[in-house]
């Protein structure tokens, strides 16, 4: 036992203190609208219909220490694939996959519109954007710390998780 408090004073233990979670917040003009918890590693896909064919659009990104990487972007028809200027993709069942490039976003900012459909998905949490906000208005996707102004228990009453 004494060898036990001996290594945690000399700092070679440390006792693991739970980490303070991270948030997937929204926003629109007026405020926080959505929020719901996260972890480094998580996977946070935002689908909707392009605005001009109709077609789905998928972009995959990754919750990391300094906010959303690029992971993929699947689209419904190759022409998407051409429209967004990617020289590469791969068939994939049904989808056209361009692997990402692994960029970096602390924020996006998004226009939902009930035509788009566009919702964001985090594990099997599926949260619809467009009736978020006033149809076409900006609304933005950050991930923050819950403490930043976002409480676990806020963020899961916005998710729909009540305890």
């Amino acid at each position: 036992m004494r060898v036990l408090l001996l290594l945690l004073a000399m700092g070679f233990l440390t006792p693991s203190l739970p980490a303070e979670a991270d948030c997937v917040s929204l926003q629109a003009e007026g405020g926080p609208v959505a929020s719901t918890r996260v972890e480094v590693g998580d996977e946070v896909r935002l689908r909707f219909l392009h605005s001009l064919w109709g077609s789905p659009v998928e972009e995959h990104f990754r919750i990391t220490t300094e906010g959303l990487e690029l992971v993929r972007l699947r689209y419904g028809e190759r022409r998407l694939v051409e429209f967004y200027g990617h020289e590469a993709a791969r068939r994939d069942g049904d989808w056209w996959v361009v692997e990402g490039d692994r960029r970096h976003f602390r924020t996006l900012t998004l226009r939902a519109s009930r035509e788009s459909r566009m919702q964001l998905s985090v594990g099997p949490e599926q949260i619809p954007l467009w009736n978020l906000v006033a149809s076409g208005g900006p609304i933005r996707l950050t991930v923050i710390g819950c403490g930043d102004g976002t409480s676990s228990g806020e963020a899961d009453h916005h998710a729909g998780r009540e305890h």
